[in-house]
């Protein structure tokens, strides 16, 4: 029996010149993908004016790659990775500390950025997506050029009721801009449509804003999904709408970077500040403020005391602000939001505007609301003066929003909400749907809907505001009279422009 190389003497086995191996990397691509009999055919499918959905699967069947052609190509690739590998990597992630991510665009749990992070796992897949070898073959899948040394990756995890909203990822740094966007999947293996966070994609309109979701990427174990980002490029995380709370949306995600210089100049297409509604100026009413105000507000000394309120906090909440009965018959009318339109586009807002019966108590309530009759009552409550309002009659159903966007902010003044809430429902935190008044990133105050009351808050220079997202687990939509009201010079500043 020949010996082994245990049975060796020392010496023998030092002396031995069989060449030293390097020892197999801990992850590596399905081989399938690196082939010509794949990417050939891929890369002119995902490069033509496909017509339809391409799939090309390997001859063994354990392994897919499929391009959704409209409204922008999007790739998947299926068993992408070794399954073990992303298991322990998932396994390093949950060890890791994760921050909640949450403003008017999203709401997430987040890891740091990852490019220094030393675990085994996590290491393996960042040296492994930055190398030649997989930058390479992203490049031959997509006919784009791409940077060495420059990638993006970070994990998410997305809870119920979790999401990410209409956004393009074209976001330049430098000489380099974001090229491809990359998602590995994590989820569990039973994920499926209902539980929602598909990569949902956006239709362009004709001025080249988003429209809606017409096609979407669901999310599958070991699969990665990727596209081109740039002007066309809109796209959002579904809310998760799992029965089950424990279970989340798993991903690792980042972006691929290229040269500025390879990029076609483009510039996005700007929103026009006519998708606001117009400051117009006060109609004449002698209306009795008694005909609709809740009598607790007109006395002088309430109003005293609210305008102090109001003085100390820049903003005050009234509860039951419209006469009880009052209130009651505007909600018995008939229901104008079946007739009401979708505003968007969706990278701006999100939500339902209805125009009431012109005979109706509503329609006087607005027309009350809107005049010099209502904005002498806000004066006493206030001490500010005005001198025109921007008004709508607004509803926010599942799904509905607004965002912050630098090219359309509304005028800084006096904003005046009446909630039309059909019961007193106690709002929770976890639906959204609440106003957030934000300052440099900084939450200054948040108001949640309640039936018949009026939130007056003064938001200068400095202060934004958004409604957030109201998720599935809301049992009530948000509806309300919302206005601005354009704030009369003092003066000082009439003295400042002399």
């Amino acid at each position: 029996m020949p010996a082994t190389e245990m049975d060796q003497p020392a010496e023998k086995r030092q002396r031995s010149d069989k060449p030293a191996t390097s020892p197999a990397p801990l992850v590596s691509i399905n081989p399938w993908y690196l082939t010509s009999d794949f990417a050939v055919p891929f890369r002119e499918a995902f490069t033509s004016s496909l017509s339809s959905t391409y799939t090309h699967t390997s001859p063994s069947s354990d392994a897919s790659g499929t391009i959704v052609a409209h409204p922008f190509h999007t790739a998947k690739l299926q068993n992408i990775l070794p399954p073990a590998f992303l298991h322990a990597l998932k396994q390093e992630l949950t060890s890791l500390t994760w921050h909640e991510r949450s403003n008017d665009l999203y709401t997430f749990h987040q890891t740091d950025d990852l490019a220094l992070n030393p675990l085994t796992h996590i290491k393996a897949l960042r040296d492994y997506l930055a190398s030649d070898q997989f930058v390479t073959l992203m490049e031959r899948l997509t006919g784009t050029q791409l940077a060495r040394g420059h990638l993006d990756m970070a994990a998410q995890r997305y809870k119920k009721g979790n999401h990410l909203l209409c956004h393009d990822d074209d976001v330049h740094r430098g000489q380099m801009a974001r090229r491809i966007a990359y998602i590995i999947y994590l989820v569990d293996d039973q994920w499926s449509e209902e539980d929602g966070g598909a990569l949902g994609l956006y239709s362009n309109d004709s001025e080249g804003h988003p429209g809606e979701v017409v096609a979407r990427l669901l999310p599958e174990f070991n699969s990665m999904g990727f596209f081109l980002t740039g002007l066309v490029s809109f796209h959002t995380v579904e809310e998760i709408t799992v029965r089950d709370a424990n279970r989340e949306r798993w991903s690792v995600t980042g972006w691929f970077y290229g040269p500025i210089e390879s990029l076609v100049a483009q510039e996005h297409p700007p929103l026009s500040p006519s998708l606001l509604p117009a400051l117009l100026p006060f109609s004449e009413d002698s209306a009795d403020w008694a005909q609709w105000v809740n009598p607790e507000y007109l006395s002088e000394k309430s109003q005293d005391r609210i305008q102090d309120m109001f003085l100390d906090q820049s903003s005050v909440q009234l509860q039951q602000f419209i006469a009880p009965d009052v209130y009651a018959q505007i909600l018995a009318e008939s229901d104008p939001w079946s007739t009401a339109t979708l505003l968007g586009p969706p990278h701006l807002r999100s939500y339902l505007e209805a125009t009431p019966a012109p005979a109706s108590k509503l329609s006087a309530l607005l027309a009350f609301l809107r005049s010099s009759s209502f904005a002498r009552l806000l004066a006493k409550l206030t001490s500010i003066d005005t001198v025109a309002a921007a008004q709508q009659l607004r509803r926010f159903e599942h799904g509905h929003y607004t965002l912050i966007h630098d090219e359309v902010q509304e005028p800084f003044g006096l904003d005046v909400t009446l909630s039309l809430q059909p019961t007193k429902t106690e709002w929770e935190d976890s639906w959204g749907g609440a106003t957030h008044y934000i300052a440099d990133k900084d939450e200054l105050l948040r108001i949640t809907p309640e039936a018949n009351s009026l939130s007056l808050v003064l938001r200068d220079e400095g202060t934004l505001r958004f409604v957030k997202f109201l998720n599935h687990m809301a049992p009530v939509s948000r509806q309300e009279v919302a206005m601005v009201f354009d704030i009369a010079p003092s003066d000082s500043d009439s003295d400042d422009e002399e």
